[in-house]
């Protein structure tokens, strides 16, 4: 019995003089996207004389949900096609990585051959994420689209 009482006096005296930690914030959701500059967004107006049409050719099933990758932005950065897991996929929205708007800096990366990491979010969207931390999404396009032409 002694035994019992002397472990449970130890236990609460050691107990006692430990530091809780503060509890934290449960982690903040995604940030929201933002439109894309229409400088950078890599999709043209129908009917634009200064385009030419491109189909995919990656094969399906190359990418899996959640597993990130690299992948490397062609020559023009997204007005390059974006050929992966069989589709060209279209940017449709951004972020600087805080929910905020792109800097220049951003914009750089994105018009330029960027090396970038990649994951699949769902079977239909992409997010990309760029060395200076700018978020890309990215939605699967159906079938061939046009791009703008590129020196």
């Amino acid at each position: 019995m002694r035994f019992i009482l002397a472990a449970f006096a130890a236990f609460l005296l050691v107990g006692c003089g430990s530091v809780v930690p503060a509890p934290t914030a449960f982690p903040t959701p995604t940030p929201a996207t933002l439109p894309l500059p229409q400088n950078v967004s890599g999709i043209p107006e129908q009917g634009n004389p200064n385009t030419a049409v491109i189909a995919a050719h990656t094969p399906r099933g190359e990418l899996e949900v959640g597993v990130a990758r690299t992948f490397t932005l062609g020559h023009c950065g997204l007005m390059s096609p974006i050929d992966m897991d069989g589709s060209l996929w279209d940017p449709t929205a951004a972020h600087n990585g805080a929910g905020g708007a792109l800097t220049e800096e951003h914009t750089g990366e994105l018009i330029n051959a960027t090396p970038t990491v990649v994951v699949l979010i769902d079977p239909n969207s992409i997010e990309l994420r760029t060395p200076l931390g700018a978020v890309i999404t990215l939605t699967r396009h159906d079938g061939p689209r046009a791009y703008f032409l590129c020196d």
